[in-house]
């Protein structure tokens, strides 16, 4: 019995010093975001002291759309990483945002009026009531002399007109504040089921410290319901100057997160989107049996990929998609000089990200068969340098908002054509020619005619330059033939059948062009214009 007793203690020992303490929170800081077009990571900081030997230290109250897959937890010296897991909290809850406590507390100055009003309306009503079940004055044997009755009647008269006047005036403003109230609580269960769900996570970090101290702890994840997209302001101050675009941002935050006075980083990238090379299997046709083509229905009803055997479509199953440490080589990445604070309320805020003039080419586009005005538009000539992605912009004259645009940044070739929106200052109009506008029958033909002119003016104080665009009809049909005559200075699309003109206007100058076309088909047959 001796000689076993050193054993059995060693044996009890030994998972004792392997097992960890009572869980250690700590509380965290949000210290950088980098915000993807879909999705963000977030790095959170935290310093803790703690005992020799094993701990578990809990980040609690964390966004439930965290990736669990993705969380990576950096330590400072003299600690050593055991494990790192995730659990779902359903009981505990994130902090509401200011905007639902603003909302809570209308609801509850709310309810304790409905409340002081209902005991009120009991009151009146008891009054009332009261007052009714003593309308018998006097006794049996005394009555009442005619002075003593004309006021008792006057005091009920006046006593019941002011109850019910006061219970009207109460039930009315319960109706009000019964409507307000519906529409509070209904916006702040909107609120909560879009920005604050019912549950967090809690990152559970396991870690061994050799000697007691003070442990740095930073870490890293991905959350979802976060995102940018790009917009742009364009300012245009003169024809002759360069074009000024400020580029921004706009941020959106619904993961249940708060991001106060962040390390903001805004990327192109997506860690969501598929990272595998993509690969090409051989592609067999054969001669199509009904048998066959049954069974490819029900392979490919089973999700099987079209065209490929049954065996290659386990090769080509996607891996998960995973955060990339090198996505900066494919992507553009803003880091925000100062620190910026965008709470977890869903409203898109706005981020500034670089300012620049770009020399650009100014030209009128006009196209007075669909519309009667000409619109400016910008070319920018090696634009890849300028990091532009496609977004919103909103265009500026001055300091005078006209319009927005769409810019696509995923235009061919080494330009980028920016449509600046109608401009007043420039007149156009189309007008059908009458003497070179017929319809005349030679033999089994008929010979239909039209002659327009396009007139353009430059009603503004400085040149400008515009390019208009009109068209001729096509035919696809031998018995239809097309014939056209344009004035000088015009120029035809064999291919589409657009005609343009190109040229300098000053201040104040008017020019015309003129074109006709005529079109010969079989008598006694229609054609569509």
């Amino acid at each position: 019995m001796t000689s076993s007793t050193p054993a059995l203690i060693f044996a009890f020992l030994v998972p004792v010093t392997l097992m960890a303490a009572d869980p250690v929170p700590v509380t965290s800081v949000v210290e950088a975001v980098k915000v993807f077009r879909q999705g963000a990571s977030v790095t959170r900081s935290a310093t803790v002291a703690l005992p020799a030997g094993i701990s578990e230290v809990h980040f609690p109250v964390l966004s439930p759309y965290l990736d669990e897959r993705t969380v990576q937890v950096e330590v400072s010296r003299g600690f050593t990483l055991h494990s790192v897991s995730a659990t779902r909290e359903f009981l505990s809850e994130l902090p509401m945002p200011p905007a639902y406590m603003t909302l809570q507390d209308q609801i509850e100055k709310l309810e304790a009026a409905i409340r002081k009003d209902k005991a009120a309306t009991e009151v009146l009503k008891e009054e009332e009531g009261l007052l009714l079940a003593n309308r018998q004055v006097g006794g049996q044997q005394n009555g009442l002399n005619a002075t003593q009755l004309e006021q008792v009647a006057q005091y009920f008269r006046t006593r019941l007109s002011a109850i019910k006047t006061d219970r009207i005036v109460v039930e009315e403003r319960l109706g009000e504040n019964g409507r307000q109230l519906d529409k509070l609580k209904k916006q702040q269960s909107e609120l909560r089921q879009r920005l604050r769900p019912d549950n967090a996570l809690t990152v559970v970090v396991r870690l061994q410290a050799q000697t007691a101290g003070k442990a740095d702890l930073r870490i890293t994840y991905l959350v979802r319901n976060a995102g940018w997209q790009s917009s742009y302001d364009l300012r245009v101050s003169d024809l002759t100057q360069p074009l000024g675009i400020e580029s921004k941002g706009e941020v959106f935050n619904r993961t249940g997160e708060d991001w106060e006075q962040v390390r903001l980083t805004l990327s192109t990238g997506d860690p969501s989107r598929q990272h595998t090379t993509p690969a090409l299997y051989p592609w067999w046709i054969d001669f199509l049996q009904p048998v066959m083509a049954y069974e490819k229905a029900l392979r490919m009803e089973a999700g099987n990929v079209r065209g490929v055997p049954d065996a290659a479509a386990a090769d080509m199953a996607a891996p998960e998609a995973l955060a990339e440490s090198s996505e900066n080589l494919t992507t553009m990445e803003f880091a925000i000089r100062d620190a910026f604070t965008i709470p977890a309320d869903g409203k898109p805020y706005t981020v500034l990200l670089e300012q620049r003039t770009a020399p650009a080419e100014y030209v009128h586009i006009a196209a007075p068969r669909v519309q009667p005005y000409a619109h400016l538009t910008a070319t920018l000539r090696d634009f890849e340098s300028y990091n532009l992605s496609s977004g919103k912009a909103r265009i500026y004259y001055g300091q005078t908002f006209i319009g927005e645009t769409w810019l696509d940044s995923r235009q061919s070739g080494d330009s980028l054509v920016l449509s600046l929106g109608a401009d007043i200052g420039v007149a156009v109009s189309r007008e059908k020619v009458k003497d070179k506008t017929s319809r005349n029958f030679f033999g089994n033909r008929v010979e239909e005619s039209q002659g327009w002119v396009i007139r353009v003016r430059n009603n503004k104080t400085s040149p400008l330059r515009i390019r208009v665009l009109d068209q001729i009809p096509l035919s696809r049909q031998e018995d239809i033939k097309v014939e056209y005559e344009t004035g000088p200075g015009a120029s035809v699309s064999a291919e589409t059948g657009v005609i343009t003109w190109e040229y300098a206007l000053s201040a104040g100058e008017q020019r015309e062009d003129r074109f006709t076309y005529r079109v010969k088909y079989p008598k006694g047959k229609e054609i569509g214009w």
